[in-house]
């Protein structure tokens, strides 16, 4: 089971709890643009029109400015005999960038999480993704507050909703 309309509420109010939130969808649609969200509201309506649409999952990538680090959609190539002739996306990614996974009401599969490269892995992966820049740009204590506060609002969400 999945979130219900008021869980996926409570965390979007969470992840917009602190200023300057930056928050999109982690990959684009093929050939478009990335979503960014600016309110808890623009959030769930992003998350109900999926539901609508049969999707069982809401993708989040998320940014603080005390995070420092860099965060912006970078475009990426696209298989166009793989993928019925689209050429590129866009994917949110970077050492310190938090991702939010909702599983919706009617989803399947994994659990609704929080997750986000620690340091040490960041660092152990570092020449490998060079295009996510120098580690030591991002602010990892503050990385790790948001991941934490993100992470207690979701099982306190899944605790009420009898998820946990």
């Amino acid at each position: 089971m999945g979130l219900s309309t008021a869980g996926i509420a409570a965390i979007a109010e969470a992840i917009f709890a602190k200023p300057g939130a930056a928050v999109a969808e982690v990959y684009s649609e093929a050939e478009r643009e990335t979503l960014h969200f600016h309110s808890p509201a623009e959030l769930c309506a992003y998350a109900a029109r999926l539901e609508a649409e049969g999707a069982s999952d809401v993708l989040l990538a998320v940014h603080y400015p005390d995070m420092a680090g860099h965060f912006a959609p970078r475009r990426i190539a696209l298989d166009p005999a793989q993928c019925g002739g689209l050429t590129y996306r866009y994917v949110c990614e970077g050492w310190g960038v938090i991702r939010v996974y909702l599983r919706l009401s009617s989803g399947k599969g994994l659990d609704s999480h929080v997750s986000v490269n620690s340091q040490k892995r960041a660092e152990k992966w570092q020449r490998h993704y060079p295009a996510f820049g120098p580690t030591d740009a991002w602010d990892w204590a503050a990385v790790g507050r948001h991941e934490r506060r993100l992470i207690r609002v979701l099982k306190t969400v899944a605790a009420q909703e009898g998820l946990a």
